[in-house]
């Protein structure tokens, strides 16, 4: 090979390395050119919500838009109280989110975000469970059943973090057993928002359930068992004679005109009148090793138990005998005695 041909070699072999060089190049900036238009479409993926709902006390990116990725995390503002909802204007967000980096973020016509933070409630019962057992504590109370607590009607309980799981306490409270006023200072443990205590204040009182009649009696008719209702009446209003069993007073008659929903008193009942007056009676003479029977009729009205006058019919006496059941006296040897000492 002569040296002009040498020459043609290497120039064609030049040209053809340049050749590979420019197409190696060009597959190059292909590849750099789908990064960037890969790059760009992940970035139009930054989508705002129009309304979200938050736990924490900051939001988050990745709580306000789709897309977030590795920086969901970045924390942008703080929430609203717990149980409570704010707005945020939408051009206020998308500046937040480019100060990080991020240029390219879809509104599809969003003005402002509904931001709402979630709490856990604390309720009126609540309330009144934490006091009563306080109460309880200080001796006011025998029980928290006994208690019966009316809370101030401005009071309708309040909200406090979701991270705040302890119970209700009561961390001070003052309370009059006379006036049966109390004022208090309620609080939950894990709670910022409630360290210092909530106020609230009502009305406290023993009660205890005792039996009262659904609807008036007048003198000797009896009570039927759905005359009588259970009530929890103040411990304040019971006296010694205070009737306190419903089988107490099922099956007893009105001694005198009884009011309904008042609290009974053992003079308000008696035994139900089994015989009445001009009533034939069986009168039953009872002796050691004697029993006899004769007809009688009734002089008075009375209840089982009571002694009233009959008079014997065969004789026209008149003895004194104990009711014993409906038209039945008995006469014993002490009902005899008893009758020859008052005459």
């Amino acid at each position: 090979m002569n040296i002009l041909d040498r020459v043609h070699s290497v120039s064609n072999q030049t040209m053809m390395i340049a050749r590979a060089a420019v197409v190696a190049m060009i597959v190059i900036l292909v590849a750099i050119a789908a990064t960037g238009a890969r790059a760009q479409t992940s970035a139009t993926r930054i989508v705002l919500r129009p309304a979200i709902t938050v736990a924490g006390p900051i939001v988050h990116l990745g709580d306000l838009a789709d897309g977030a990725g590795e920086h969901a995390d970045v924390q942008l503002f703080r929430a609203p109280p717990p149980g409570t909802s704010g707005t945020v204007q939408a051009a206020r967000i998308v500046d937040a989110i480019r100060r990080q980096g991020i240029e390219l973020v879809e509104t599809r016509g969003i003005t402002q975000v509904v931001v709402t933070r979630s709490g856990r409630e604390i309720t009126r019962e609540d309330v009144v469970a934490a006091i009563a057992s306080e109460l309880v504590h200080l001796g006011h109370a025998r029980d928290a059943a006994s208690l019966e607590i009316r809370l101030d009607p401005g009071f309708q309980g309040f909200t406090v973090e979701n991270t705040a799981r302890g119970p209700v306490r009561v961390i001070a409270i003052e309370a009059d057993p006379r006036a049966r006023r109390f004022s208090a200072r309620v609080s939950v443990d894990g709670s910022t928002l409630a360290a210092a205590g909530v106020a609230v204040g009502g009305y406290a009182e023993e009660v205890a359930e005792v039996p009262t009649l659904s609807r008036p009696l007048q003198r000797g008719e009896t009570v039927s068992p759905a005359d009588i209702v259970i009530e929890r009446i103040p411990v304040s209003l019971i006296s010694a004679d205070t009737v306190l069993s419903r089988d107490a007073v099922a099956g007893m008659a009105a001694r005198r005109s009884i009011r309904s929903g008042k609290p009974l008193r053992n003079g308000d009942l008696m035994e139900p009148i089994i015989v009445h007056r001009d009533d034939v009676v069986a009168i039953v003479f009872e002796r050691p090793g004697l029993v006899l029977s004769v007809r009688g009729r009734a002089v008075a009205n009375g209840a089982r138990g009571d002694v009233i006058a009959v008079t014997n019919l065969q004789s026209n006496r008149i003895l004194q005998a104990e009711i014993t059941g409906p038209g039945t006296v008995t006469v014993r040897a002490t009902v005899a005695r008893l009758a020859a000492a008052t005459q």
